[in-house]
């Protein structure tokens, strides 16, 4: 008889499900903080314009954490078409990532409104690390559980790893970049965001459509 916390492919469907909710969620959410602008205080082309100027920082962080959310929901699809079973641990880690998923709109408007503040780039970044820390984990436990697909080669394995700690890194870096100017940091972290969105993973992409 199948033990209820036993690792199944069933559990595995769960965890994409919620997964492609909460992402979708979060998308959201983080375009509802561009509000247009209000209506009784413009009388002009000039206005209107003026105000439209002024919500370049959202728009810029808008773009920031849409890119980071499609890193991350190809990273966790990736792993999720590498992963053949899926038990209550690794729910659990999965359910931690999602966490710092949710939170993202929260890091983001924090970074919209105090763009010029080192402290909200330092909140951004933790929430990027704590992201790629809860990915590492759960990859890494799904390797050492047995729950990886057994036609995953050693190779492929490692490339989820280098990936994860590559960007991390760089993310790093960009953090680093606030002792400059936090603009600095923002930009930096900005072109590794679109690198790593224009490059995707062969090795993945054809594992989740073959």
């Amino acid at each position: 008889m199948k033990r209820p916390l036993e690792a199944s492919v069933e559990g595995r469907g769960r965890i994409v499900g919620i997964t492609d909710g909460v992402f979708a969620i979060a998308l959201t959410l983080i375009v509802l903080e561009i509000r247009v602008p209000a209506h009784d205080v413009i009388h002009s082309e000039h206005d209107l314009l003026a105000a439209i100027a002024a919500l370049a920082p959202r728009f810029l962080t808008y773009a920031l954490s849409f890119l980071t959310l499609t890193i991350f929901w190809f990273g966790q699809q990736a792993q999720h078409g590498l992963i053949a079973r899926s038990d209550r641990r690794l729910a659990t880690l999965n359910l931690c990532f999602l966490a710092f998923i949710a939170l993202l709109p929260f890091s983001t408007d924090l970074l919209a409104d105090f763009l010029e503040f080192r402290t909200a780039v330092l909140v951004y970044w933790l929430n990027l690390l704590m992201l790629g820390i809860t990915l590492f984990v759960s990859w890494r436990y799904a390797e050492k559980s047995g729950l990886v697909a057994e036609d995953v080669d050693a190779e492929t394995k490692r490339t989820v790893y280098l990936r994860i700690v590559k960007a991390q890194v760089l993310w790093a870096v960009g953090a680093a970049f606030c002792l400059i100017t936090p603009l600095a940091s923002v930009g930096f972290i900005l072109v590794v965001q679109l690198i790593y969105a224009a490059t995707p993973n062969v090795t993945w992409v054809r594992r989740i459509i073959g």
